[in-house]
């Protein structure tokens, strides 16, 4: 026997038949499946994320709880028909059932403790607009998100520079060790990423954000700033933006692909300070790709780290690729031949401009208040594009301007753009 309390209006047949697939796994009897408080607007733009609790017994009379997160697809067709909806959602399910698997396996072989910065996934489905995944409830394993107004410190950098070089290195040494295997794991994960900018014409709102960042500059004491980033805005930014899939390389890896404040989680010992993170997860994985490294480091540094962070950005470069190295030296291979620091740099250099180029809308949306927020399926529905949809004035544009400006700057100053 089971039961499903006030969820209907989030979860359509499929996910019920993954949701009880999920109980019998854990030998639950009569439970039930009832939603959890969690989840805002905002927490999944492209679709529905729910907390779910499944309570019951198991066999040997012991009462059992399990704490999940639904992450439902949007069944628009407006929606669908402006972004990628169902190839992103098969990454993510790819990166969960296959390719995270199969580098904890790696690892293992090893002897070296496998790659634990993602949650565990219950259940996936695929089915036309019924796309969801069940993972683990990770904020009841006390973890929490990071609050997305506020810059990043630097002991959280810290954790996810060193982390990120833990899971780059494994791409790293699968391609040296196996590298028909690396081939085949790799072989059909296609730029996601670039498929939505040519589905969303996305490169249009990140030109209109750049814009409006543009006006955080002094026309005066600024004057050299603003012409050069209003050169890159007018002549660089489009031909960048759309020659992403060039930047793959014998130095690719399997990048997270969306390295954001909302898309990874943190852990604390003493969780009466939030100042000093043991732990992370990295979770939403569905713009994962093969890329640079220096995309989803640029990404995240620029859109999430602090003005102090950024003003000692090659400290936590360096952290990054002592990270990298010395998991590549675990793992059997040769960081010196396989990444040398010297191409990590290079790399930085022509790249980086990644990451001014997300930065500029990703800390509009962080800054953004929650009746700001925009729904990407309500604005599809009226018959508006993603570049609509983002259009919006915040209330905290005072402090928007002096975060990307810093930014602009530090790319002018340092001769990125």
């Amino acid at each position: 026997m089971s039961s499903i309390s006030n969820l209907k209006e989030r979860i359509d047949n499929q996910i019920e038949l993954l949701l009880k697939a999920v109980a019998e796994e854990a030998c639950l009897q009569n439970y039930k499946i009832e939603k959890a408080p969690g989840a805002v607007k905002g927490d999944g733009y492209l679709g529905y994320i729910t907390a779910i609790c499944i309570s019951g017994k198991t066999d040997s009379g012991k009462e059992k709880t399990l704490h999940l997160v639904v992450k439902s697809a949007s069944k628009s067709d407006a929606a669908r028909v402006e972004t990628p909806l169902a190839e992103l959602f098969d990454r993510e399910i790819y990166m969960y059932n296959t390719v995270i698997p199969t580098f904890q396996k790696f690892e293992k072989q090893r002897n070296v403790c496998p790659f634990s910065s993602s949650a565990k996934c219950y259940q996936a489905c695929m089915l036309e607009k019924s796309e969801a995944l069940i993972l683990q409830n990770l904020k009841e394993d006390g973890y929490s998100v990071w609050e997305r107004r506020l810059p990043m410190e630097h002991d959280h950098v810290s954790l996810v520079m060193r982390e990120y070089g833990r899971f780059h290195a494994i791409s790293f040494a699968m391609k040296d060790q196996e590298q028909e295997q690396f081939e085949k794991l790799t072989a059909s994960m296609d730029d996601v990423f670039t498929m939505f900018l040519e589905k969303a014409d996305s490169i249009k709102l990140y030109q209109k954000q750049c814009r409006k960042a543009l006006d955080s500059l002094d026309l005066i004491a600024d004057k050299n700033a603003y012409a050069t980033f209003k050169t890159f805005i007018d002549e660089g930014l489009h031909k960048f933006m759309s020659n992403l899939p060039e930047l793959v390389d014998k130095y690719s890896v399997v990048l997270h692909g969306d390295c954001w404040t909302n898309n990874m989680m943190f852990k604390y010992e003493d969780k009466n300070d939030p100042t000093k993170p043991t732990g992370m997860c990295l979770i939403d994985l569905q713009l994962a790709r093969l890329g640079p490294p220096v995309l989803d480091l640029s990404y995240f540094l620029y859109s999430c780290g602090s003005k102090e962070v950024l003003n000692n950005y090659q400290r936590y470069l360096d952290l990054y690729h002592d990270s990298l190295s010395v998991h590549l030296r675990q793992l059997g291979s040769n960081p010196d031949k396989l990444y040398p620091y010297s191409v990590f740099r290079e790399q930085w250099k022509r790249s980086s401009r990644f990451g001014l180029t997300l930065s500029v809308i990703l800390i509009h949306i962080m800054l953004s208040e929650q009746n700001e927020v925009a729904d990407i399926t309500e604005n599809a529905e009226l018959g508006k594009s993603i570049v609509d949809a983002f259009d919006y004035d915040i209330s905290n544009s005072e402090a928007y301007n002096d975060r990307v400006k810093h930014i602009i700057l530090h790319f002018v100053n340092n001769g990125y753009i």
